[in-house]
C-alpha cells in the first residue's frame, strides 16, 4: 500500500509542473538568503529588493531605470570580469553562476572595483566603453548615490 504523501504527488497538482514562477533574473549571492523585502530606501524613490543572509550580509537588488544604464553596466561588468580575478583565482562568472547561470543581473560589487584598478586599466576599460575613466567612475558613483 503506497504512502498517503505518495498519492498527493501522483495527483499532478498545478498541472504536474514543479513550480509556477517565471524566473526573470538569476544570481548566486554566495550565502543562503533568509529575508527578502521590497521597499523604497528613501520615500519617493524607486523600490528595491533588500535581502539579508544567514551570515549577516545585507544586499540590495536595484532595477535599472533605462536600457542605456543596463547596457553600460553590463558591458562594464564584462570587461571587469576579464580584468579582475579574486584572491584564490576563481572565475567571477563561474562563482555567480554556481547553481544556475547568471541571468539579467549585474554585479554591483564587481563594478565598484573599477576605482581600485590601476589608472592604465581604468583608461583601457573606459575607452572600450567610449567614455573617459572619470565619466565611468562618476556613473558608478551616481548609481550608489541614487540609493541613498
Amino acid at each position: 500500500m503506497p504512502l498517503r504523501t505518495h498519492r498527493l504527488w501522483d495527483q499532478g497538482a498545478l498541472d504536474g509542473a514543479p513550480n509556477k514562477f517565471e524566473q526573470i533574473a538569476q544570481f548566486y549571492v554566495g550565502e543562503t538568503i533568509t529575508s527578502l523585502q521590497k521597499t523604497a530606501l528613501v520615500p519617493g524613490r524607486a523600490e528595491v529588493l533588500v535581502y539579508s543572509t544567514v551570515m549577516g550580509s545585507i544586499g540590495v537588488l536595484v532595477p535599472f531605470v533605462s536600457t542605456d544604464d543596463a547596457d553600460f553596466f553590463n558591458h562594464l561588468e564584462m570587461h571587469l570580469r576579464s580584468t579582475i580575478t579574486d584572491m584564490i583565482g576563481r572565475d567571477h562568472l563561474s562563482f555567480r553562476s554556481a547553481f544556475i547561470p547568471v541571468k539579467d543581473v549585474v554585479d554591483g560589487d564587481l563594478c565598484a572595483n573599477f576605482s581600485k584598478l590601476t589608472a592604465s586599466s581604468q583608461l583601457k576599460i573606459a575607452e572600450e566603453l567610449d567614455r573617459s575613466s572619470s565619466e565611468t567612475a562618476k556613473k558608478i558613483e551616481q548609481l550608489y548615490i541614487g540609493l541613498i
